[in-house]
């Protein structure tokens, strides 16, 4: 058991840098087709419009261009805590302004004669650790207070 345990304890770091890359490959790249593919970016603009942000063309580029920067920089280990502050502030914007609205209000079953049920905390609270938004603050939140621990630029 405990030889497990030690195996687990070494590797702590080598798991750290493969989330902290592959969070911030995520948001380089989600970024970066925000920019440069006509497809996400009338995504991005319609969505940014819908909310009502001010000034949605310049609003749009500038948060795409922020996922994807701040998104290489975490991958590189560059700026770890400031790259985590900046897209934890962008996926909050994004989870208060649009996410939440996904969730259902209430339940429809799948027979309608049994009729509709309210949404109960506890279910909502399902629905909310369901979206992948949660899972980026998680890590994003990990990130902030770990800073860039094992193998990267801040390091040097």
């Amino acid at each position: 058991m405990n030889t497990i345990r030690s195996k687990f304890e070494k590797n702590t770091n080598t798991i750290y840098i493969i989330c902290r890359i592959l969070i911030g490959l995520f948001f380089f790249i989600a970024g970066f087709n925000k920019l440069f593919h006509p497809i996400f970016q009338g995504y991005m603009f319609n969505t940014i419009s819908g909310i009502g942000f001010p000034f949605p063309g310049f609003t749009a580029h500038f948060t795409a261009f922020c996922e994807c920067m701040f998104g290489l920089f975490l991958m590189l280990g560059l700026w770890t805590r400031i790259s985590a502050s900046v897209l934890i502030i962008i996926i909050l914007v994004a989870l208060f302004t649009h996410d939440l609205n996904t969730i259902p209000k209430e339940l429809i079953p799948i027979k309608p004669e049994t009729g509709i049920y309210e949404m109960d905390p506890f279910t909502w609270l399902s629905y909310f650790l369901y979206l992948p938004q949660t899972l980026y603050l998680m890590f994003l939140t990990l990130f902030l207070f770990q800073g860039c621990t094992g193998f990267g630029i801040d390091k040097k």
